[in-house]
């Protein structure tokens, strides 16, 4: 409900700030377009030639103003009625629309007129402040007329952009949602990048549209200017090209996800973000690594787990006493333990529990799980929960965990005289020489 409401107020005070910056243009415009031009050699008049052109330009303007002074109480009464009348619409249809039961919340058609709705609303409130200008517009010079039109004009583009970025959001919020299923390859990195390029494309057909086609303004000559200026900034940035290419390498590629754990060089962590420049990891101790792209293009990129989940071994050391039927019953009880751990396993995730091998001191039962967990603090909590039942059932089934252990020999100090170790002597091979008996003569 909070989210809504900054939504509500964040709309009203767009409204707001259009109408009053086409409002202070438009006085601007007519005060501009009321007083007399200037003539180009007024810097070699004399100075009281100029003070008083001043003056009578002065007393012209407010004479104007005089003479169109019920234009301007109509406009001013009007576009005040205007902006306070579609305030109070914006208010109401918000009232209106977030006051429905929560279930039409996910509804696609109600996530379009929230967002269509209150830019329709402030072209109304442009529209009917431009109707209400046009009084005063017919009594100024034609050139300010066609100004008015082009102004109006470009706040009318700017609306449609406003519209087309809402959409893209739409769009962007949905496709978020169809990523986060698991019958699809498609992810939120994808999605971010594609909504972000969209946005952009608005932003700058936009501005191309204003400039060209309202204010006739020569875009060639631009681009060529910005042809040489972008040279000189690549020549210059050569990292942020570098981090660039690295950005198309893992939209192409695509090694991981976002919310996958991956390892890459020195760095190993959950991917929280992917920029234009950079990727935010957070790593194991809750600190927020930003790696370039560019490492990801030029070095192996390890993915452990992917989003939701999180892998983890456990190495179970048991001591040399443990017989066949001990190590049989610790597997039992390992998958007792994590079979289903906090959640029906997925089938390409489901626990290895296995006997890895005969250690110096140990006999080594190796664990292979994945925790349902998409941050480290949920790893933490059920990497505490696991252990602590292993402990307790491997004490109830009496089931001992071994530990490193060195048996010492100690050297005997006076060693048995030779004769003493003659009846000891092992037997003779066949075919060899036999040892001679003491006391006996060959």
């Amino acid at each position: 409900m909070v989210g809504e409401a900054r939504r509500r107020t964040v709309a009203l005070r767009r409204a707001a700030r259009i109408a009053a910056v086409w409002l202070t243009l438009v006085w601007a415009a007519a005060a501009f377009a009321a007083a007399p031009p200037a003539a180009a050699d007024a810097a070699l008049r004399p100075p009281g030639e100029v003070v008083r052109e001043v003056e009578q330009g002065a007393v012209d303007v407010g004479g104007w103003f005089v003479r169109e002074r019920g234009p301007w109480c109509r406009f001013l009464l009007g576009g005040g009625a205007t902006l306070a009348a579609g305030g109070a619409v914006l208010w109401l249809w918000s009232r209106v629309m977030h006051g429905k039961r929560r279930r039409e919340a996910r509804s696609w058609k109600r996530e379009v007129l929230l967002r269509l709705v209150p830019p329709a609303i402030v072209f109304l409130m442009l529209s009917s402040c431009f109707f209400f200008f046009q009084p005063l517009a017919a009594s100024l010079p034609r050139r300010f007329g066609d100004f008015d039109m082009r102004l109006f004009y470009a706040a009318a583009t700017l609306i449609a952009a406003w519209c087309a970025l809402d959409a893209v959001a739409v769009f962007d919020v949905r496709l978020r949602r169809f990523a986060r299923r698991n019958d699809n390859s498609l992810d939120d990195l994808t999605v971010g990048m594609v909504g972000a390029a969209l946005r952009i494309a608005v932003a700058v057909a936009c501005l191309f549209f204003i400039g060209q086609n309202i204010f006739a303004l020569d875009i060639t000559a631009l681009l060529a200017g910005a042809g040489v200026i972008g040279l000189a900034v690549a020549l210059a940035a050569k990292e942020t090209l570098s981090n660039l290419f690295g950005t198309l390498v893992i939209l192409a590629d695509a090694p991981f996800r976002l919310g996958d754990r991956i390892r890459a060089g020195e760095i190993d962590g959950i991917v929280l973000g992917v920029g234009m420049r950079s990727t935010r990891i957070l790593t194991e101790d809750e600190s927020v690594c930003t790696v370039p792209n560019s490492l990801f293009a030029g070095t192996t990129v390890r993915r452990s787990s992917r989003r939701g989940f999180l892998k983890h071994g456990i190495d179970l050391a048991l001591t040399y006493g443990t017989s066949p039927a001990g190590i049989a019953l610790a597997r039992k009880i390992l998958h007792e333990i994590l079979d289903d751990f906090h959640g029906p396993d997925d089938p390409e995730h489901k626990p290895h529990v296995f006997f890895a091998g005969f250690a110096e001191s140990s006999l080594t039962i190796r664990v292979i799980v994945w925790l349902k967990a998409e941050s480290f603090a949920e790893e933490e909590t059920q990497l505490d929960e696991l252990n602590s039942a292993i402990l307790r059932r491997f004490a109830e089934a009496g089931l001992e965990f071994a530990y490193p252990t060195i048996t010492i020999a100690p050297r005997q100090a006076n060693p048995p005289p030779a004769t003493a170790l003659a009846g000891r002597l092992p037997r003779t091979p066949l075919g060899a020489a036999s040892p001679q008996t003491p006391g006996r003569v060959g």
